[in-house]
């Protein structure tokens, strides 16, 4: 991680090209995160953001952004803990990658970048039978609760420092989630390096920007994400730094899992065709804010796709819920409403004009969540993130 107030990116990170402009995105919320309803975060609390794109090597990137803003929040207010059995989807995708992909099956070490509380590496740790599992994760409430799942946590970013942490050399190394929050890209590849054998695997999961523009989605555009990959410029990013692509797969929320090992081998992969993400976002906000328009809403999910849909229409909902326990009695900063459990949402809404209000699940397990609104008994309209209807009004 750097230390630099801010930083300015014009060429790509990756291969030095030029940036050409990809998204703006005025007024975005900063916090991604609910927070206790009582804490108080000094403005801004809205800001202008922006992507470039190369057309060289196909990534997308923030040209600025403010590195000591995202430490406290990765620190201070970042991810929610849940409990076993809540937002499973991701998680089982990328154990199952790793299967298919064939990586990971007898390591004696492993180490996760950014390991949230633990639960993969633990789960990791338990089918392997590897004797050590080390993990490194900033935030505090989560490394917390890694600790009590019995792993050797590291309470930092990781990056070319991490030689001196005092580990034994790791045969496999992953991270879910976080090459797209990393400041210094350089670091990151000598922290690997640095604790890595000759023979260590190394597995990426990160949003898939061939996925995303394909299907007219800016989900992975926010504050937090400095970078969004596709599969060619993280191919590319590897093989600068010594590591060849073995396999990748997208999963069905639009993850890229990639597999990578030592090498200089390099493949020549398609650039996806990034034109058109801006007009297909104004699309989807004239859409949304017609569709919901004079609507009481609930909205099932209080994470980062929740808080960007209510800044995309310009509102929060009515009320607001998630199955995650430990998010009920918080709220996002700069919102009006705290968040209440499913069960009172639900109950709330069934007193008073059940007609008119709507469920909107605004998260990306809705797999996962339509089952519970149904064994709710919830009648009314159903609608995800996109608009799209999943169940009707009961009449």
């Amino acid at each position: 991680m750097s230390n630099d107030a801010t930083a300015d990116l014009k060429f790509c990170p990756i291969c030095r090209g030029v940036g050409q402009p990809l998204l703006s995105l005025p007024a975005q919320p900063i916090y991604q995160h609910p927070v206790p309803h009582n804490a108080v975060v000094p403005e801004p609390h809205l800001i202008d953001l922006g992507w470039d794109f190369c057309t060289e090597c196909a990534h997308a990137w923030q040209p600025e952004f403010d590195a000591r803003l995202l430490e406290n929040i990765y620190r201070s207010h970042y991810y929610t803990p849940a409990p076993e059995g809540i937002g499973m989807l991701f998680r089982n995708d990328f154990l199952a990658a790793l299967e298919a992909i064939g990586v990971g099956a007898t390591p004696r070490v492993l180490l996760e970048i950014g390991a949230s509380d633990g639960d993969v590496l633990a789960e990791l740790k338990r089918r392997t039978g590897a004797s050590l599992a080390y993990a490194f994760e900033p935030n505090r409430e989560n490394a917390a609760i890694a600790r009590q799942r019995g792993l050797d946590v590291r309470e930092s970013f990781f990056g070319a420092d991490a030689a001196g942490q005092g580990m034994e050399a790791v045969d496999l190394v992953y991270s879910r989630h976080v090459i797209e929050h990393v400041f210094d890209l350089e670091s990151f590849f000598g922290g690997l390096d640095a604790v890595a054998t000759p023979e260590a695997d190394l597995v990426l999961e990160t949003p898939s920007l061939d996925y995303h523009a394909l299907s007219g989605s800016i989900a992975p555009f926010h504050i937090e994400h400095l970078h969004v990959f596709a599969l060619r410029s993280l191919a590319l990013l590897a093989h600068i730094h010594h590591w060849e692509l073995k396999d990748s797969v997208v999963s069905s929320s639009g993850n890229l899992i990639a597999a990578f090992s030592r090498g200089t081998a390099s493949v020549d992969i398609p650039a996806p065709y990034l034109g058109g993400l801006q007009a297909t976002l104004e699309e989807q906000r004239a859409h949304l804010r017609e569709l919901f328009a004079g609507r009481r809403m609930i909205f099932w999910g209080a994470g980062s796709a929740g808080i960007g849909l209510a800044n995309t229409i310009g509102r929060e909902p009515d009320i607001w819920t998630d199955g995650n326990p430990n998010k009920i009695g918080k709220r996002f900063v700069g919102a009006m409403r705290r968040i209440v459990s499913p069960e009172n949402a639900l109950a709330q809404a069934a007193t008073r004009d059940r007609e008119e209000a709507i469920l909107v699940i605004a998260s990306s397990f809705a797999s996962e969540i339509l089952p519970q609104v149904q064994k709710f008994g919830w009648q009314g309209d159903v609608y995800n993130l996109t608009g799209t209807r999943l169940l009707a009004r009961q009449s």
